[in-house]
């Protein structure tokens, strides 16, 4: 590994291989279920397309919460699954222990950075703060030109539409330009925000992401 570059431990669970695999996708999900059925529901039927359109799951290592839930669901159908995860959880147990590749870092940042390095794109489905921390930045890292993959929101029950509202906000009041929030895709179903990520990935020529500029 390159010296400046902290080191990252990976653990491979053996039979499960990226072989003919079309990318990966990144998923930022709640370590909580939430109150509604649906959120469950969607993130379970997210996991469930990602599989039969030979996807790979890249998400942030946890097994707990809807994090839970989308792994598992890519693990039922015989997925692949790549967890990335701070080694200070792991010392808290809450790193899932069943996934195709687990890989443990030093710091969220790290983690972070990673996750979006091994992404062709990014969806965040229903969180709290850390969700959103983690999402947005990737969004931020699009918008400063430092990636090109498409970021999309699922906007479960509405769940985000709070925030959606703050950024059309944000663009009349003259803080964030339109372009710019053009950047975001938000969709209600799992399905039609997976179509529009594999739409621009169709139609964007990819560059590599240098997680060092971060």
């Amino acid at each position: 590994m390159a010296k400046g570059k902290e080191e990252e431990m990976k653990y491979n669970v053996p039979g499960i291989s990226m072989t003919n695999l079309r990318g990966r996708i990144c998923v930022f999900t709640g370590s909580r279920p939430g109150v509604r059925s649906e959120y469950i529901e969607a993130a379970r039927r997210l996991g469930q397309l990602l599989v039969a359109r030979d996807y790979a799951l890249v998400y942030g290592g946890g097994n707990v919460g809807l994090m839970a839930v989308i792994a598992d669901s890519v693990l039922e159908q015989r997925g692949h699954v790549v967890g990335v995860i701070p080694e200070a959880f792991v010392e808290k147990e809450v790193a899932h222990q069943g996934l195709s590749d687990l890989r443990i870092v030093k710091s969220m940042h790290e983690r972070k950075a990673l996750m979006a390095e091994l992404s062709d794109g990014f969806m965040g489905l229903p969180g709290g703060i850390g969700t959103m921390e983690e999402f947005f930045e990737v969004l931020s890292w699009a918008q400063l030109s430092l990636h090109d993959k498409p970021c999309g929101l699922l906007n479960v029950c509405g769940y985000y539409q709070p925030i959606i509202q703050f950024l059309d906000h944000a663009v009349d009041q003259g803080f964030l330009k339109p372009k710019h929030r053009s950047l975001l895709m938000v969709e209600q179903e799992p399905e039609i925000l997976l179509d529009r990520l594999e739409e621009f990935v169709a139609t964007h020529a990819a560059s590599r992401f240098d997680r060092s500029k971060t």
